[in-house]
């Protein structure tokens, strides 16, 4: 998409965008009742079943749903960033919803409290991550023996406990990555505002040359995010890929995401439908495709390079989940994954048919956004042994519909305070693609 087109495209009437967010908000609500009391009840059985250690499982489900739902935040910052660089089709038509999914950031902070309090409470023990207990302080020897790694990633293993993993730092890691993401959301949201309603020339400009750092930043940011509240629930794993599978985990749920939510409140508006035209709607479903193979591409890459490493530090993230152990049920997800994760959006979204019908569109994005989900429990779940406990795994989902439901209902509040498009000179080459 460029702008080099004549002024004729200003006299262009753009239909009402006014969308109905009533629905939204009623299906937030159901998920956070629903979602919440079902994650809290069966933790309760489970904490009875598992004395020991049921509470940690209760706040490890919990975090699966932090994880899923950072990406609409966080993601939605990028996506907003990329589309004023790039100019793209996608980033005019979803950047109302991309916004009201920006301005939730603050009630997300706020959502990933429960997990900061476990790294404080009974030393550290129940909390999903290992280097909060404190009895590994100083005990990396047996540590070492029992995960059989090597004498010298032990010792880099104290180091990380000492100088990056601890309570207090991580806590104040967390306030840095919200503050320096919060001011540039702050801003592009600022910015938005004039250069939707107005046509502010100046205000894009600004935008378009925060963004650049901005995306830079965001990459930085995001990748210690992933090695703070992901990566580390493992005790030895590093993968200087993961990074790369988180964002593309983060984009392709935004963009899934801001799709299914364009496409239903629009549905009936057939004023709005025929806006998009089937270029766009084409630019949206390859998007998505396209997304789908980098995550493959870069799972691949993981695997390969832990692989051929062969190192007894590194290894046991994929023994964990299976690596080809049929006993193991979580190889099971592994293999439902590659299945659903890469070969089936790479056939289905080949097809130009798929594409240019929102149904069919809504449909694959439900689809991806549940097996996004499923990837985001595959690497956090299986990370600690549950010997005692049965429920880790519908704990873990009814927890991402929880706090999916909490987030839903901040989500709708910001989307029902604007058009679902905006009437700028943007929307306007959009409506005159094509006619000249």
């Amino acid at each position: 998409m460029t702008e080099s087109h004549t002024d004729h495209t200003h006299d262009t009437p753009l239909p009402d965008a006014t969308v109905d967010v009533a629905p939204v908000r009623k299906i937030a609500l159901i998920a956070a009742v629903v979602g919440l009391g079902a994650w809290a009840i069966m933790g309760f059985f489970n904490a009875q079943v598992d004395t020991e250690h049921g509470t940690r499982e209760f706040f490890l489900s919990y975090l699966c749903g932090f994880i899923f739902w950072s990406s609409l935040p966080f993601g939605a910052l990028a996506m907003t960033m990329l589309g004023f660089l790039t100019q793209a089709s996608w980033g005019v038509i979803l950047r109302r919803i991309f916004g009201a999914a920006i301005r939730t950031m603050p009630v997300f902070a706020a959502l990933g409290i429960p997990i900061l309090v476990s790294l404080f409470i009974a030393d550290g023990k129940q909390s999903p991550f290992w280097w909060s207990d404190h009895k590994f302080e100083g005990a990396m020897e047996s540590v070492a023996k029992t995960q059989k790694i090597r004498p010298e990633a032990a010792e880099e293993l104290q180091h990380k406990i000492h100088d990056w993993l601890n309570p207090t730092f991580f806590t104040i890691r967390y306030l840095i990555y919200f503050t320096i993401l919060g001011l540039i959301a702050y801003k592009v949201t600022t910015w938005s505002r004039p250069n939707e309603d107005n046509d502010d020339r100046t205000a894009k400009s600004k935008i378009y040359g925060l963004s650049g750092p901005g995306v830079l930043i965001w990459a930085l940011l995001m990748a210690l995010f992933a090695t703070d509240w992901v990566m580390s629930v493992e005790p030895s794993w590093a993968s200087s890929m993961f990074p790369i599978v988180f964002g593309m985990n983060q984009f392709l749920t935004t963009l899934t995401f801001g799709t299914f939510v364009f496409y239903t409140l629009t549905k009936g508006n057939a004023d709005v439908t025929a806006l998009i035209k089937d270029k766009f709607r084409i630019d949206i479903g390859s998007l998505t495709l396209g997304f789908c193979m980098v995550w493959a591409y870069a799972s691949f890459c993981q695997f390969m390079l832990v692989w051929a490493g062969n190192l007894p530090e590194e290894i046991p993230y994929y023994l964990k989940r299976g690596a080809g152990q049929l006993p193991n049920s979580w190889v099971y997800m592994l293999y439902i994954l590659i299945i659903l994760h890469w070969l089936t959006p790479f056939i289905i979204l080949l097809f130009r048919d798929v594409k240019l019908n929102p149904n069919s569109m809504r449909v694959m994005t439900v689809f991806l956004m549940t097996v996004c989900a499923c990837d985001v429990v595959l690497w956090i779940v299986p990370s600690v042994p549950h010997e005692k406990g049965v429920l880790h795994i519908p704990m873990a989902f009814a927890a991402i519909i929880g706090v999916g439901g909490l987030w839903g209902l901040a989500f709708a509040r910001e989307l029902g305070k604007r058009a679902i498009l905006a009437k700028n000179h943007e929307v306007k080459f959009l409506a005159e693609w094509g006619h000249h």
